[in-house]
């Protein structure tokens, strides 16, 4: 990282004081510390990662009145939490930070009066700015037409969709950039028309694709190059595609699972890049693009000088322990959901557009403030008290220096400051536990049911297997559909019908939750194991005195998966 400080010259071990596992601290992370002016870190990547993202909650939405207007509303506060929480536009409009502020006490801990503010300030019902006609969005900016869809900004008529970016007319898609009209599809990249594909880059026409470049009208294929009218990595003439295409019948979802069984088959003794990264530099981690001097970092593109971070997008520079940072964001340390010209934040949330924040948590466009909460606009304020500029600057000092006699300046907030159970926080997607695991390890459960059951009105055994077949005076608004794998219900909402129809989809099946699940668990653990190439081909140039590559690479496929797995110079021999 561009942070670096001469005087670590030698990497460190540490125990994790929470898993107990040792740890390394590499010279150029002392240096980000010593210019972030924080403490090395007590807790290990994985640690540090996990606390945070106990603060997020994405997907688990309720029903619930604004204890504000006390409208109904949507949010991802179940009605049993005890803290107030307004509706976004009550949040906004309404709310007055200040009125909460308190006096610093330099005899009590500074956490401990933290958490009078924390749980007497509103909480904003759902995090969304400058959207439009959009419905159920959570952590989400500059949206149009769109529905249920979370930690994404700047698309356009999608529905039920992840993190994705700059894309237009989207249905369960998951990481996706500049993408249009297409169906689940992960982590692909200037794509238009894609069906059940991964990991493609300027692909158009094509369903059941897996690291694609450049291909047009291709189906179940892998690997491929610049190819067009193929099917297993075969090529067809136009005519023959076609007349193929149609005979495996991918408007049923009979026709669809059969497919899905046969690509898995042949896909099989295929071999996989190590990691999933394009034009990347000097840099480990998976799922990136764009990315010089980066280490440990995973969904990143168009972003350097990073490291352990999740999310680090569009000019992010110089950020360490992030989870989303964004929009030339910079100079970000153990934080979440920072973007927008965002710099010098610590262990904050929701810091939107915020510069010089600390130990702050919901404080959008606020600058030079520390340990607030719900507050908007911000400037100098300390618990959520105004002060002058100077004053603010001599408080700030005291208080990091105590911070820093306990060793605790640089650490994010304890657990028990989360507003969330476990089970509904970002934590479960990745660090999952059982509820006997969590609570014993001083998280917090939510027991709050979600959804219905025993509801349906459609019986699948009687439902068109062909969305070809769906009568057109067929209302989807008088519908309730049934998960084949959870048992919840769920509905269709009358743009998605409409998408189903125009792209020839078969209804799903199960519920978008289990679709979500299902694509975040096919991308594999934000983690990294050290392997050696699994090449043993004697036409690819290796060391004629070993029977394969030795090429060895951090890769995110744990060692006894059944992939075949390359380094980057085999995978390149190999892909058509």
């Amino acid at each position: 990282m561009k942070a670096e400080n001469k005087t670590h010259s030698t990497s460190s071990v540490q125990a994790c004081q929470n898993c107990k596992e040792d740890f390394i601290i590499e010279p150029n992370d002392f240096g980000f510390y010593e210019k972030m002016g924080v403490l090395p870190p007590r807790l290990c990547p994985d640690c540090r990662s996990q606390l945070r993202l106990t603060f997020r909650n994405e997907r688990f939405l309720y029903k619930r009145d604004c204890d504000n207007c006390k409208k109904s509303t949507i949010s991802m506060f179940s009605r049993n939490k005890t803290y107030p929480v307004w509706c976004h536009d009550c949040w906004w409009k309404d709310l007055d930070g200040k009125k909460y502020g308190i006096d610093y006490d330099p005899t009590r801990p500074f956490l401990e009066q933290f958490k009078e503010i924390w749980e007497k300030v509103p909480k904003p019902a759902l995090v969304h700015m400058r959207s439009v006609n959009s419905n159920y969005l959570n952590h989400v900016a500059d949206a149009k037409n769109c529905y249920m869809i979370m930690e994404s900004s700047n698309n356009e008529n999608c529905i039920n969709c992840y993190w994705i970016q700059l894309s237009k007319d989207l249905t369960d898609c998951s990481f996706t950039n500049k993408v249009e009209l297409s169906y689940e599809v992960d982590d692909c990249y200037d794509c238009h028309s894609l069906r059940w594909s991964k990991s493609c880059y300027n692909c158009l026409d094509s369903l059941f694709l897996i690291d694609c470049r450049g291909c047009t009208s291709c189906l179940g294929c892998i690997n491929l190059r610049e190819q067009k009218y193929c099917i297993f990595n075969q090529q067809y003439t136009k005519e023959e595609y076609e007349e193929k295409l149609k005979s495996y019948k991918l408007d049923t979802h009979s026709g669809v699972e059969k497919f899905k069984k046969e690509f898995a088959d042949f896909i099989k003794d295929k071999p996989r890049k190590f990691a999933e990264v394009a034009n990347v530099v000097n840099s480990t981690g998976n799922y990136m693009t764009n990315v010089k001097n980066s280490k440990h970092c995973f969904h990143s593109y168009d972003a350097e000088d990073n490291a352990y971070c999740v999310h680090a997008w569009r000019g992010a520079n110089a950020c360490m322990d992030c989870n989303t940072a964004g929009r030339t964001a910079e100079f970000i340390y153990n934080s979440l959901n920072v973007g927008q010209q965002a710099s010098q934040v610590i262990c904050s949330y929701y810091a939107w557009n915020s510069q010089f924040l600390e130990y702050c948590l919901n404080c959008p466009d606020s600058n030079n403030s520390f340990g607030c909460a719900g507050l908007v606009k911000g400037q100098y304020c300390i618990l959520n008290k105004q002060y002058t500029k100077e004053e603010y600057k001599k408080l700030r000092a005291e208080i990091i220096e105590k911070l820093k006699g306990e060793g605790t300046y640089g650490e994010f907030f304890p657990k028990e400051l989360s507003p969330f159970g476990y089970n509904e926080s970002s934590a479960m997607d990745e660090f999952p536990l059982t509820k006997e695991e969590a609570l014993a390890q001083g998280f917090k459960w939510e027991d709050t049911p979600r959804g219905t059951y025993g509801k349906e009105t459609v019986d699948w055994k009687n439902f068109p297997d062909s969305i070809l077949d769906l009568p057109n005076e067929f209302d989807v608004n008088k519908e309730v559909f049934v998960c084949t794998e959870c048992k919840k219900n769920y509905r269709v909402i009358v743009d998605e019908l409409a998408f189903y129809r125009r792209m020839k989809i078969p209804i799903p099946r199960t519920c978008p939750e289990c679709r979500h699940q299902k694509r975040y668990k096919n991308r594999g653990p934000n983690k990294l194991w050290h392997r050696q190439c699994m090449c043993d081909k004697q036409n690819h140039g290796h060391d004629k005195s070993h029977d394969k590559c030795t090429n060895e690479f951090e890769t995110s496929y744990l060692p006894d998966r059944p992939e075949i797995i390359y380094c980057e110079s085999c995978y390149n021999k190999e892909a058509y």
